[in-house]
């Protein structure tokens, strides 16, 4: 995708610099408008990458890139998903899966409650490691929720636990990247263009 975003520019940029300079310096400046948009993709992709592979490392939570995502719950938990948003697993954190095909949840301090794919619910107290099935939700409000359960869909918990975690740290990743980016153009246009 970077490569052939890149070629597009790069060829309307050489286009451009051919019929409005001058043919003074016109070799130089064909070749930074073909180099200038493969170095400023590039290194935006690079350098988000890895900031955004740090702040995930401190953080404890993927942002999606790959084929497995997570984020962390209470008492060293995380809900994963592998491939598919539908459904996710409730992983201890160093890899027993306790509970899979989740497809809703919802965490109150200690306990996580959710249902599975197969219309099962369940009740996990990561605290005592505990797991209890349940074949309605009547039945698991009843014995363990002094209210409604709130269960939302695996992806939009995901979401919004990996936004409050994030933070802004994706927007400075992103305005970092962007800076970065402009720099490296900037000495190849000084090394392309004395």
């Amino acid at each position: 995708m970077i490569t052939i975003l890149g070629f597009i520019c790069a060829v309307i940029g050489c286009i451009l610099i051919y019929f409005i300079s001058g043919k003074e310096k016109r070799r130089p400046k064909i070749i930074l408008a073909c180099l200038a948009p493969f170095v400023a993709f590039y290194t935006f992709y690079i350098v988000g990458i890895i900031g955004l592979s740090i702040i995930s490392e401190n953080k404890k939570v993927d942002i999606g890139i790959g084929d497995a995502w997570y984020i962390p719950l209470e008492n060293n938990y995380q809900l994963l998903f592998i491939d598919i948003p539908e459904q996710a697993s409730i992983n201890k954190s160093h890899g027993e899966t306790l509970i899979s095909m989740v497809t809703e949840i919802e965490e109150k301090e200690n306990q996580i409650f959710g249902k599975t794919f197969d219309n099962e619910y369940f009740l996990l107290d990561t605290k005592t490691d505990m797991v209890k099935k349940f074949i309605t939700e009547k039945e698991l409000v009843a014995l363990h929720s002094d209210k409604k359960l709130r269960l939302a869909k695996a992806i939009k918990f995901y979401s919004e636990r990996k936004d409050n975690i994030m933070g802004s740290w994706p927007l400075l990743i992103g305005f970092l990247s962007l800076i970065i980016s402009i720099g490296a153009v900037y000495i190849l246009k000084l090394i392309l263009i004395f």
